[in-house]
């Protein structure tokens, strides 16, 4: 007999995340729909786990931050104390009770990255934060054409707007973990879940999806 994959709580995970990990997301946009339907997978958005300490930031007790490229929302910016599109650090429980209040993610998966973390690579977490944080996220146009640009012309397109698994790309090959072979703008959601899953440098790996269950 097969058994389903297990859903497991984040209340019992969230004390194992890690900065560096990946967190996946299904979108309900029509939008999420076009991209999932495209890239033949449940993902639609893509992140990374930040651990507020690990950059030198005291955010409090609820210290799990997520780094990600997103529409605009009422969630803001740890850092900026404001909302913008683009990337963004922002409290994980944040983003999670909007996004299921307005019910524009409704799975989850975390990816342990698998990796020793040291000061060089959250020295260069925090670069990568300062030198993209300015950017926006793209129209509804470029959100299509960007990544199209990318894989199929390996073309690199402007940082000035960046969408979520760029953004992801991005922040690995400044962390040394990701080939520069092909452009950031080249990966989707799919290239970080178990359905491809990109290979990584520095023998570095992510270990298997974690479905979650987020409480509302």
């Amino acid at each position: 007999m097969i058994l389903k994959r297990q859903t497991t709580l984040y209340k019992e995970i969230k004390s194992d995340l890690k900065t560096g990990d990946i967190i996946l997301m299904h979108g309900l946009y029509p939008s999420s729909h076009v991209i999932e339907s495209f890239e033949g997978s449940l993902w639609s958005h893509s992140a990374i786990i930040v651990i507020a300490e690990d950059i030198g930031l005291n955010v409090g007790k609820d210290n799990i931050l997520l780094w990600e490229s997103n529409l605009d929302t009422p969630v803001k910016d740890v850092i900026l104390k404001t909302t913008k599109s683009g990337p963004m650090l922002v409290k994980l429980s944040e983003r999670f009770a909007y996004n299921i209040k307005h019910k524009d993610d409704s799975r989850f998966a975390i990816r342990h990255l698998y990796i020793k973390r040291t000061q060089e690579m959250f020295k260069s977490l925090k670069n990568v934060i300062k030198t993209v944080h300015s950017a926006k996220f793209p129209d509804t146009y470029n959100e299509m054409h960007d990544p199209m640009e990318g894989r199929f012309f390996n073309k690199q397109t402007s940082l000035k707007t960046i969408f979520c698994s760029e953004l992801v790309a991005y922040t690995y090959m400044k962390l040394g973990l990701l080939t520069t072979i092909h452009p950031s703008n080249s990966y989707f959601p799919v290239d970080f879940s178990d359905k491809l899953s990109v290979g990584l440098l520095k023998r570095a790996w992510l270990g298997n999806e974690i479905l979650l269950k987020v409480d509302e």
